[in-house]
């Protein structure tokens, strides 16, 4: 049997460059250990969410224009067993987001990621892609 990469996917919000830098530096992180793409919220595809097996979301506004979409379509998938990370510039600007996802029954993975250095980007992804 071949042993398969995990699928990431990476979503920022629109518009936030310091969040499309801390995605950068997670698909750098894992581009051995995992098949990641990284996507601004107003371009992801249906494809790409259920392609996923993992999910790292960049947020610093979870009522932004750029998740409107992400939330409609959410609403009628479910994602149980598939693992969600979220990241901010500071803490608590994802809780909005993770509830509207909350239908979806995704499995929240620890503590949020709040912006910080590329060694810290990268342990938090790997965590993610690693739990259980």
């Amino acid at each position: 049997m071949k042993n398969e990469k995990t699928k990431v996917l990476v979503v920022f919000e629109d518009g936030r460059a310091s969040l499309e830098a801390i995605a950068k530096r997670m698909k750098t992180s894992l581009v051995d250990e995992a098949a990641i793409k990284t996507r601004c919220a107003s371009e992801v595809a249906v494809a790409e969410i259920l392609a996923a097996d993992a999910y790292a979301f960049g947020v610093n506004d979870a009522s932004a224009p750029a998740w409107t979409e992400i939330k409609r379509l959410f609403q009628g998938m479910n994602l149980a067993g598939r693992k969600a990370g979220f990241f901010s510039e500071k803490s608590k600007q994802a809780d909005g987001l993770k509830a509207s996802f909350a239908p979806t029954e995704l499995t929240v993975h620890g503590d949020d990621l709040v912006a910080a250095g590329a060694d810290v980007a990268a342990a938090w992804v790997h965590a993610l892609i690693a739990a259980k």
